[in-house]
């Protein structure tokens, strides 16, 4: 099989399309579900906010799965016409930037 181009989907990926929608999500983090709005983000981790005064740090490495509404993600198809099935403009990945070994080295 040949291809000229490739996409690659990550968890930051998505987490990038969800917070850019304001969208909420579920992170699956070692076997337990958790729900809410991602109000910060970085290379190594997401804040994700319950909507119930509780605020959670979640590392990119320690996320399995990242679930949304995909209705929240491409908001209304009607704004503009175009052929791209997520979204309708380039968003950037939350990057995982090196995990362990010793800092400063």
């Amino acid at each position: 099989m040949s291809s000229k181009g490739s996409t690659l989907f990550t968890v930051g990926t998505l987490l990038r399309h969800a917070q850019d929608a304001g969208a909420s999500v579920r992170l699956l983090v070692q076997g337990t579900w958790l729900d809410g709005r991602i109000v910060g983000a970085d290379g190594l981790g997401v804040v994700l906010d319950d909507g119930n005064a509780q605020q959670v740090l979640v590392r990119l490495d320690s996320i399995v799965a990242v679930s949304f509404s995909r209705a929240d993600i491409d908001g209304d198809e009607d704004e503009e016409d175009d052929a791209r099935a997520h979204g309708r403009r380039r968003r950037d990945p939350i990057e995982a930037g090196p995990v362990g070994g010793s800092a400063g080295a």
